[in-house]
Protein backbone atom coordinates (compact mmCIF):
# COMPACT_ATOMS: atom_id res chain seq x y z
CA UNK A 1 0.00 0.00 0.00
CA UNK A 2 2.96 2.33 1.12
CA UNK A 3 4.51 1.95 -2.85
CA UNK A 4 0.87 2.49 -4.41
CA UNK A 5 0.20 5.92 -2.45
CA UNK A 6 3.41 6.83 -3.48
CA UNK A 7 2.69 6.51 -7.09
CA UNK A 8 -0.20 7.87 -6.59
CA UNK A 9 0.73 10.96 -5.12
CA UNK A 10 3.96 11.37 -7.42
CA UNK A 11 1.37 11.51 -10.47
CA UNK A 12 -0.14 14.04 -9.25
CA UNK A 13 2.51 16.57 -8.36
CA UNK A 14 4.91 15.26 -11.16
CA UNK A 15 9.04 13.83 -11.64
CA UNK A 16 11.16 16.92 -9.73
CA UNK A 17 8.53 16.61 -6.60
CA UNK A 18 9.69 13.66 -4.01
CA UNK A 19 7.42 11.64 -2.28
CA UNK A 20 7.80 9.30 0.92
CA UNK A 21 4.82 7.45 2.77
CA UNK A 22 5.07 6.02 6.38
CA UNK A 23 2.41 4.29 8.59
CA UNK A 24 1.93 6.62 11.17
CA UNK A 25 1.81 3.94 14.20
CA UNK A 26 6.30 3.60 13.65
CA UNK A 27 8.17 3.03 14.81
CA UNK A 28 10.16 5.55 13.23
CA UNK A 29 13.83 7.43 14.36
CA UNK A 30 13.94 10.22 16.77
CA UNK A 31 13.46 13.73 16.29
CA UNK A 32 15.62 16.58 15.93
CA UNK A 33 15.93 18.48 19.29
CA UNK A 34 14.43 21.58 17.98
CA UNK A 35 11.50 18.60 16.57
CA UNK A 36 11.25 17.35 20.13
CA UNK A 37 10.52 20.82 21.71
CA UNK A 38 6.96 20.69 19.55
CA UNK A 39 5.59 17.99 20.92
CA UNK A 40 6.66 17.97 24.50
CA UNK A 41 3.46 18.06 25.58
CA UNK A 42 1.42 16.53 22.82
CA UNK A 43 -1.21 13.59 23.08
CA UNK A 44 -0.33 10.40 21.78
CA UNK A 45 -2.16 10.45 18.97
CA UNK A 46 -0.55 13.92 17.66
CA UNK A 47 3.08 12.79 18.60
CA UNK A 48 2.90 10.01 16.61
CA UNK A 49 1.63 11.99 13.54
CA UNK A 50 4.10 14.28 13.77
CA UNK A 51 6.86 11.68 14.04
CA UNK A 52 5.84 9.92 11.25
CA UNK A 53 5.72 13.33 9.24
CA UNK A 54 9.46 14.54 9.77
CA UNK A 55 10.15 10.83 9.45
CA UNK A 56 8.73 11.09 5.68
CA UNK A 57 10.18 14.03 5.11
CA UNK A 58 13.24 13.23 5.54
CA UNK A 59 12.96 10.31 3.18
CA UNK A 60 12.19 12.53 0.56
CA UNK A 61 14.75 14.79 1.21
CA UNK A 62 17.19 11.57 0.53
CA UNK A 63 15.61 11.28 -2.63
CA UNK A 64 16.23 14.58 -3.72
CA UNK A 65 19.75 13.62 -2.71
CA UNK A 66 19.94 15.68 0.46
CA UNK A 67 21.28 14.77 4.46
CA UNK A 68 18.64 14.53 6.71
CA UNK A 69 17.41 17.87 8.32
CA UNK A 70 15.32 19.24 10.66
CA UNK A 71 11.82 20.53 9.95
CA UNK A 72 10.63 22.25 13.15
CA UNK A 73 7.06 23.56 14.19
CA UNK A 74 6.67 27.30 12.96
CA UNK A 75 4.34 28.86 16.06
CA UNK A 76 1.09 28.01 14.05
CA UNK A 77 2.20 24.58 13.56
CA UNK A 78 2.72 24.45 9.93
CA UNK A 79 5.90 23.14 9.07
CA UNK A 80 9.14 25.04 8.87
CA UNK A 81 11.33 23.63 5.99
CA UNK A 82 14.98 24.21 5.39
CA UNK A 83 16.28 27.08 2.80
CA UNK A 84 15.87 25.77 -0.34
CA UNK A 85 13.11 23.38 -0.04
CA UNK A 86 9.33 23.67 -0.14
CA UNK A 87 6.96 20.65 0.73
CA UNK A 88 3.87 19.77 2.53
CA UNK A 89 2.70 16.62 4.99
CA UNK A 90 -0.65 15.04 5.71
CA UNK A 91 -1.77 12.18 7.15
CA UNK A 92 -5.22 9.86 6.99
CA UNK A 93 -6.04 6.28 7.19
CA UNK A 94 -3.30 5.38 9.33
CA UNK A 95 -0.64 6.53 6.80
CA UNK A 96 1.20 9.97 6.42
CA UNK A 97 2.88 11.31 3.49
CA UNK A 98 4.97 14.00 2.92
CA UNK A 99 6.15 15.72 -0.35
CA UNK A 100 9.60 18.23 -0.89
CA UNK A 101 10.66 20.07 -3.36
CA UNK A 102 13.59 22.47 -4.29
CA UNK A 103 11.68 25.39 -5.54
CA UNK A 104 10.84 27.31 -2.64
CA UNK A 105 9.06 29.99 -4.83
CA UNK A 106 6.49 27.25 -6.18
CA UNK A 107 4.64 25.68 -2.80
CA UNK A 108 3.22 22.55 -2.43
CA UNK A 109 0.33 21.71 -1.08
CA UNK A 110 -0.79 17.87 -0.03
CA UNK A 111 -4.35 16.78 1.18
CA UNK A 112 -5.01 13.39 2.05
CA UNK A 113 -8.48 12.27 3.65
CA UNK A 114 -10.63 8.85 3.90
CA UNK A 115 -13.42 8.74 0.95
CA UNK A 116 -15.95 8.92 3.08
CA UNK A 117 -18.23 11.53 1.75
CA UNK A 118 -18.66 15.00 3.07
CA UNK A 119 -21.13 15.14 6.31
CA UNK A 120 -24.17 17.47 4.89
CA UNK A 121 -23.96 19.21 7.80
CA UNK A 122 -20.53 21.17 6.61
CA UNK A 123 -21.38 21.33 3.61
CA UNK A 124 -22.57 25.05 4.23
CA UNK A 125 -19.63 25.86 5.92
CA UNK A 126 -17.44 24.53 2.92
CA UNK A 127 -19.18 25.15 -0.10
CA UNK A 128 -19.34 28.30 -1.34
CA UNK A 129 -23.45 29.18 -2.97
CA UNK A 130 -22.18 28.32 -6.45
CA UNK A 131 -20.36 25.08 -5.12
CA UNK A 132 -23.72 23.70 -3.13
CA UNK A 133 -25.63 25.10 -6.71
CA UNK A 134 -23.86 22.59 -8.68
CA UNK A 135 -23.90 20.08 -5.78
CA UNK A 136 -27.80 20.47 -6.67
CA UNK A 137 -27.23 19.50 -10.06
CA UNK A 138 -25.75 16.27 -8.91
CA UNK A 139 -27.58 12.66 -8.42
CA UNK A 140 -27.72 12.48 -4.91
CA UNK A 141 -25.26 9.64 -4.75
CA UNK A 142 -22.56 11.68 -5.76
CA UNK A 143 -23.19 14.84 -3.87
CA UNK A 144 -21.18 13.62 -0.47
CA UNK A 145 -18.26 12.37 -2.57
CA UNK A 146 -18.28 15.35 -4.45
CA UNK A 147 -17.97 17.58 -1.32
CA UNK A 148 -15.66 15.90 0.11
CA UNK A 149 -13.37 16.15 -3.13
CA UNK A 150 -14.28 19.86 -2.91
CA UNK A 151 -12.94 19.46 0.78
CA UNK A 152 -9.34 18.07 -0.15
CA UNK A 153 -8.85 20.29 -2.65
CA UNK A 154 -9.27 23.41 -0.64
CA UNK A 155 -7.32 21.61 2.24
CA UNK A 156 -4.71 21.14 -0.43
CA UNK A 157 -4.69 24.75 -1.58
CA UNK A 158 -4.49 26.39 2.00
CA UNK A 159 -0.85 24.53 2.60
CA UNK A 160 0.17 25.80 -0.97
CA UNK A 161 -0.74 29.39 0.04
CA UNK A 162 0.45 29.90 3.11
CA UNK A 163 4.19 29.55 3.29
CA UNK A 164 4.17 32.47 0.50
CA UNK A 165 1.13 34.91 2.25
CA UNK A 166 0.47 33.78 6.21
CA UNK A 167 -2.63 34.23 5.57
CA UNK A 168 -5.54 32.43 7.51
CA UNK A 169 -8.18 32.09 4.36
CA UNK A 170 -11.38 30.01 4.71
CA UNK A 171 -13.30 27.34 2.95
CA UNK A 172 -15.25 30.24 1.48
CA UNK A 173 -12.32 31.92 -0.22
CA UNK A 174 -11.95 29.61 -2.97
CA UNK A 175 -14.21 28.34 -5.29
CA UNK A 176 -13.56 24.67 -6.79
CA UNK A 177 -15.49 23.28 -9.69
CA UNK A 178 -14.40 19.05 -10.19
CA UNK A 179 -15.29 17.48 -12.91
CA UNK A 180 -17.98 15.19 -12.34
CA UNK A 181 -16.12 12.27 -13.70
CA UNK A 182 -14.41 10.71 -10.66
CA UNK A 183 -12.03 9.50 -12.66
CA UNK A 184 -10.84 12.44 -14.51
CA UNK A 185 -9.19 13.69 -10.95
CA UNK A 186 -9.16 17.36 -12.02
CA UNK A 187 -10.49 20.28 -10.06
CA UNK A 188 -11.16 23.23 -11.28
CA UNK A 189 -10.46 26.22 -9.18
CA UNK A 190 -11.51 29.95 -9.21
CA UNK A 191 -11.40 32.62 -6.57
CA UNK A 192 -13.69 34.06 -4.90
CA UNK A 193 -13.29 36.37 -1.70
CA UNK A 194 -9.63 35.32 -1.82
CA UNK A 195 -8.37 38.61 -3.99
CA UNK A 196 -10.22 41.24 -1.18
CA UNK A 197 -8.54 38.82 1.62
CA UNK A 198 -5.12 38.63 0.19
CA UNK A 199 -4.42 41.63 -2.56
CA UNK A 200 -2.71 39.65 -5.77
CA UNK A 201 -2.96 36.09 -3.99
CA UNK A 202 -5.98 35.04 -7.04
CA UNK A 203 -3.32 35.39 -9.68
CA UNK A 204 -1.01 32.68 -7.72
CA UNK A 205 -3.51 29.83 -8.32
CA UNK A 206 -3.58 27.45 -11.47
CA UNK A 207 -6.52 26.51 -13.35
CA UNK A 208 -6.72 23.14 -12.42
CA UNK A 209 -5.34 21.02 -8.98
CA UNK A 210 -5.62 17.08 -9.40
CA UNK A 211 -7.16 14.83 -7.40
CA UNK A 212 -7.45 11.01 -6.89
CA UNK A 213 -8.70 7.97 -4.99
CA UNK A 214 -6.82 4.92 -3.93
CA UNK A 215 -8.08 1.35 -3.37
CA UNK A 216 -6.11 -0.32 -1.39
CA UNK A 217 -6.24 -4.35 -1.35
CA UNK A 218 -7.61 -4.63 2.46
CA UNK A 219 -9.98 -2.20 4.44
CA UNK A 220 -7.78 -0.70 6.36
CA UNK A 221 -5.44 0.45 3.60
CA UNK A 222 -8.86 1.45 1.34
CA UNK A 223 -10.27 4.25 0.02
CA UNK A 224 -7.87 7.83 0.62
CA UNK A 225 -8.46 10.69 -1.33
CA UNK A 226 -5.36 12.85 -2.51
CA UNK A 227 -5.63 16.34 -3.14
CA UNK A 228 -2.77 17.74 -4.57
CA UNK A 229 -1.90 21.29 -5.13
CA UNK A 230 1.45 23.14 -6.91
CA UNK A 231 1.44 26.86 -7.24
CA UNK A 232 2.87 28.19 -10.28
CA UNK A 233 6.73 29.84 -10.19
Amino acid sequence: MIAELERSIAALFGAEVAVAVLPTAGPHPALFPVEERAVARAVAQRRAEFTAGRAAARIAMQRLGLPPQAVPAAPDRSPSWPAGLTGSISHAGGFCAAVLSRAPAHPLGLDIEEAAPLDPDLWPLVLTPGELAALDLLPDSQRGATAKRVFGIKEAAYKAQFPLTGAVIGFQALEVMPDPAPQTGIAHLRATQIGSMVPGLEVLFPKTGRICRTDGPTPATRDLLIAAISLPR
